[in-house]
């Protein structure tokens, strides 16, 4: 007998947890990611305890304080 699970209904979750007085998570498209420059409306996430539904592909986040993302405070996620 076999069981199958429809997948169609997953929900994939990036959780951020950073302190929200010095940091910020923008969702960013590849450009912004790559160049380190937050697009005209951007979505902005500055809770400090963010939880952000991911897209199917590449998903890109930085921090825009400042010389953050400069330094290397960005993260591309891939949800397959």
């Amino acid at each position: 007998m076999y069981h199958f699970v429809n997948f169609l209904n997953v929900v994939i979750v990036a959780v951020f947890n950073y302190d929200s007085t010095t940091h910020n998570v923008v969702a960013v498209d590849r450009s912004g990611y790559n160049s380190c420059k937050t697009p005209g409306g951007a979505k902005v996430f500055s809770s400090g305890k963010d939880q952000i539904k991911l897209a199917r592909g590449q998903n890109y986040f930085i921090c825009n304080y400042p010389g953050h993302c400069e330094s290397g405070m960005k993260v591309a996620i891939n949800a397959v």
